[in-house]
């Protein structure tokens, strides 16, 4: 195996995966395929995603936990800078993604140096000088003792991933991994989640720019309103690569696992109907009411934890709907064909309807038709005295 003399982290790859990747695979082969683990790489040298916000070199997935991790460079003299960068790189560890577990593995490699080291994410940790605790001394992996350790550590590794590995919850996200979901591609960073579509896949994107600016000019409209995502950057169109991204400082996870009662339901409808408040007072509609367009942020600042996202089949209020979503009927446009308020509050009501049986109170059931009727506004509907109701 070559160390030495590579000019870039890519060409390293090849004798790392031969000490990383495939014993790991081999442990996996060799125990029937017990071993849930899947394994990724940034493709660029440079360890950043396309938005500069930095991902690993090195990313292992246990089910979907981020167990373990590393940074790698091509000379030895920069041994440092990986260590630096694995400390870094995802070092909180949010129970988004984490969960309860409150540790990772990990190791730097420089050149033929390398050492692997635990994270430990706890709180009491960033009170340290480190949060890394070194598993190996400095090894040297053009040495052939130095690469008996290094099997050896990753077999270990390993038999750690599998003890854990039934221990781990499936409601976890999974931090740095690209996931495809409908049409989007999703990917959860330390604190911001990106989302890419392709050109085709954009809906009403007819005019590129013209369904660009106005997509920004949406999300724009609902920085710094609660009930609502919040974006760090764009939305923008990379014409070269064919894509549209957005950038979100929201952080959520699927709403429904909260939704146990009635109390939990009244506390999403709250927030959503604050936020569609909003959007209907400055002329937009949503136009996609669905459960799994609505997140839960467990730590919200503003205490509104439930929130309204993915924007992108929003438009302006009463305009013709060439579109029609799978989740319409023939209720939800008016008579002219135009999605409007009312259509969207009609949705909002079937959203609710299908979690009837989370509602027990008569003044609950009674809700979702009026919202079905089409007789409440976003803002009149706050006034409800089941919205209101304190329990």
């Amino acid at each position: 195996m070559k160390f030495s003399g590579n000019k870039s982290e890519s060409m390293l790859h090849y004798p790392i995966d031969a000490m990383i990747r495939v014993p790991l695979e081999t442990f996996n082969k060799y125990i029937g395929g017990a071993l849930p683990i899947e394994i990724d790489r940034d493709k660029a040298d440079s360890g950043t995603t396309t938005i500069g916000t930095k991902r690993p070199d090195f990313l292992c997935w246990t089910k979907k936990l981020l167990l373990f991790k590393g940074e790698e460079k091509a000379s030895s003299g920069e041994f440092n800078t990986a260590v630096e960068e694995l400390e870094e790189k995802f070092n909180v560890l949010d129970p988004i993604c984490f969960g309860k577990i409150q540790f990772m593995i990990g190791y730097a490699i420089a050149g033929s140096t390398v050492r692997f080291y635990a994270i430990d994410g706890s709180v009491e940790a960033k009170k340290k000088p480190s949060i890394l605790s070194p598993l190996t001394s400095e090894l040297n992996a053009s040495n052939l003792v130095d690469r008996f350790t290094i099997l050896r550590t990753v077999v270990n590794i390993a038999r750690i991933i599998l003890t854990i590995s039934d221990n781990i919850p499936n409601t976890l996200i999974p931090l740095g991994k690209r996931q495809k979901l409908g049409h989007s591609f999703i990917t959860f960073l330390s604190d911001v989640v990106e989302k890419i579509i392709l050109k085709v896949d954009l809906p009403y994107a007819t005019n590129m720019d013209n369904r660009v600016n106005f997509l920004k000019k949406m999300y724009d409209y609902a920085k710094g309103h609660p009930g609502l995502v919040q974006v760090e950057k764009g939305p923008l169109f990379d014409k070269g690569k064919g894509i549209y991204r957005v950038v979100m400082k929201t952080r959520g996870i699927p709403c429904v696992s909260e939704l146990k009662n009635e109390n939990n339901v009244r506390e999403m409808m709250k927030c959503i109907l604050t936020g569609l408040a909003r959007l209907h007072q400055g002329n937009f509609v949503h136009r996609d009411i669905r459960l799994p367009n609505v997140v839960y942020v467990p730590e919200s600042p503003d205490k509104f934890n439930y929130v309204l996202i993915d924007f992108e089949h929003g438009f302006y209020n009463r305009r013709v709907c060439d579109e029609k979503l799978s989740g319409y009927d023939d209720n939800t446009l008016t008579t002219a064909g135009y999605y409007s308020t009312t259509s969207e509050m009609y949705q909002l009501g079937k959203m609710l309807e299908a979690l009837s049986s989370r509602i027990s109170s008569n003044q609950g059931k009674g809700f979702v038709e009026e919202l079905k009727s089409k007789k409440l506004t976003a803002e009149l509907a706050l006034k409800h005295s089941w919205i209101n109701h304190s329990s």
